[in-house]
């Protein structure tokens, strides 16, 4: 008898010991080895309900579910201190801002003083290759003035990002939106402004709002690759030795030719994949169209010798009737504006997706010490 009495106390005191680590906070009673007592003990037990016991026995899911929230909230405080520090780290040099600020006025001024035909008391036959090559050397300044930046600031804040990533002090998704909430909203600034000047100081028939949408659309493009490249590269030197080549090429391959397009001759597939991920390709047609499309010769335009003496001598766009037939001869017969903005906003997420697989991927490798 008395063994036995040992050995239920000894299951008993373990059985204890279980339930308090399934329910920290529960005054369950501790064991005693008098057999007497032993039942009284068991007796308060034996009134508890069935859900009682099993809602004792078994862990609970709140401790899980104030697990994840707390690493939840966790989270959004990592996004904010790593988006005050980027915003912070834009915002705290006054004099680049006030220089970008003055490149943008200064080269839209440049740009509507070189073309000085596209204005509005001039013939318009006489300024559509103006209009042209207005809208294309806008669309090159600001994107690589965008890209430059990017890679230049992306690539200097690369080792910090792997020394503090090495110690799991945030992810590379987290990163990059700080990243992205912090620098877009700039770099689209600039291009506002560049866009409303240019519309302030030449004749283009494009509305401001229109002009606008698609410089900053292709801007938040221009920094997607520019995340995209730096984030696969570990030094600014590196960024910008790939980053200028592979701008030079989207550059060539989007801007529009001038002696029109080929039908019988197609380019290859790997120009066409080329053109279609270059952001410089998609904006240059998009203010094309948007420019041309619609737009009908005045009666100045329409005279006996106005239009002929006008009218580019050579190329795509001679001797055309209007502003359809001028984009029909570019290529771009059947271009909607909407089309294009929809290819720069996929090619905008494509660029971020690359660059947080970039972040992931492509950091540092490290030696196993336990192998050596």
């Amino acid at each position: 008898p008395e063994q036995a009495v040992a050995d239920e106390a000894r299951i008993n005191l373990l059985h204890h010991r279980f339930l308090q680590s399934c329910t920290p906070d529960d005054p369950w009673p501790p064991p005693v080895s008098d057999g007497n007592a032993l039942i009284k003990q068991q007796s308060p037990r034996s009134t508890r309900s069935i859900d009682d016991v099993t809602k004792r026995r078994f862990p609970s899911i709140y401790p899980i579910l104030r697990t994840k929230a707390r690493n939840a909230s966790n989270g959004i405080r990592r996004f904010g201190a790593l988006l005050q520090r980027s915003w912070r780290q834009n915002i705290r040099d006054g004099r680049i801002i006030t220089l970008r600020l003055g490149a943008s006025v200064v080269q839209a001024w440049l740009f509507a003083s070189i073309f000085k035909s596209v204005r509005d008391d001039k013939s318009l036959t006489r300024s559509i290759a103006d209009r042209v090559a207005l809208l294309t050397y806008g669309v090159i300044n600001m994107s690589i003035m965008a890209l430059m930046k990017t890679l230049d600031l992306f690539a200097k804040e690369r080792s910090v990002v792997m020394r503090e990533q090495m110690r799991s002090n945030y992810s590379s998704l987290e990163y990059l939106l700080a990243k992205v909430f912090a620098e877009i909203p700039l770099d689209s600034f600039f291009a506002l402004v560049f866009a409303a000047t240019l519309k302030r100081l030449t004749g283009l028939r494009t509305s401001m709002m229109t002009l606008i949408k698609t410089y900053c659309l292709m801007t938040v493009t221009s920094v997607s690759l520019g995340f995209s490249i730096g984030s696969i590269t570990s030094s600014v030197e590196s960024a910008m030795s790939l980053g200028v080549p592979v701008m030079v090429i989207f550059m060539v391959v989007g801007v529009i030719n001038p002696s029109g397009v080929d039908t019988d001759d197609p380019p290859n597939k790997i120009m066409e994949l080329l053109k279609v991920g270059s952001p410089i390709k998609w904006a240059i047609e998009a203010l094309v169209t948007a420019e041309f499309r619609g737009m009908v010769f005045n009666e100045k335009d329409r005279g006996r010798w106005g239009q002929l003496k006008d009218l580019p001598r050579m190329g795509a766009l001679a001797m055309v009737q209007d502003g359809d037939n001028v984009l029909k001869n570019l290529g771009l017969g059947t271009a909607k504006y909407s089309d294009r903005m929809e290819k720069l906003a996929w090619l905008s997420g494509i660029y971020l997706l690359m660059s947080w697989i970039g972040l992931s991927y492509f950091g540092p490798s490290f030696i196993d010490t336990d192998d050596v």
